[in-house]
């Protein structure tokens, strides 16, 4: 218990990816040292948005999830390790209920629109 207390910022990060790793397998593989903070940002906060981690996403938040806050990850990792099972199968559906991105000029073909609707109505029978 000690030795977790006594992590530095970024072992804590380093330990909340390798949860993400377990949760989904797109974690994997990424250098938390060469990463950009923005892309750290961007990646975990996005990541907890999906599983639904209770939190307002501010960017003070954000900013103490980069900079490796001890209090702020440390009730991250809990809430995660408490909810393993729940948010494995959360990570999983989330792949395919998160909305696609389309660019607005595309949005004006009659069929492209068609198609959205038949997708998003797929997502709510998913």
């Amino acid at each position: 218990m000690v030795e977790f207390d006594d992590k530095a910022p970024l072992e804590l990060l380093e330990l909340v990816n390798k949860v993400f790793e377990h949760l989904d397998k797109s974690h994997s593989g990424v250098d938390m040292q060469r990463e950009t903070q923005d892309k750290t940002e961007e990646r975990i906060c996005g990541f907890l948005k999906v599983l639904g981690y209770p939190a307002d996403f501010n960017p003070n938040f954000c900013r103490e999830v980069v900079h490796g806050d001890k209090k702020t990850l440390h009730h991250i990792l809990f809430w995660m390790l408490s909810r393993l099972p729940d948010l494995h199968r959360k990570a999983y559906t989330a792949r395919f209920l998160v909305p696609l991105a389309i660019p607005d000029e595309f949005m004006v073909d009659e069929e492209m629109r068609e198609t959205m609707q038949i997708y998003k109505d797929l997502q709510a029978e998913f």
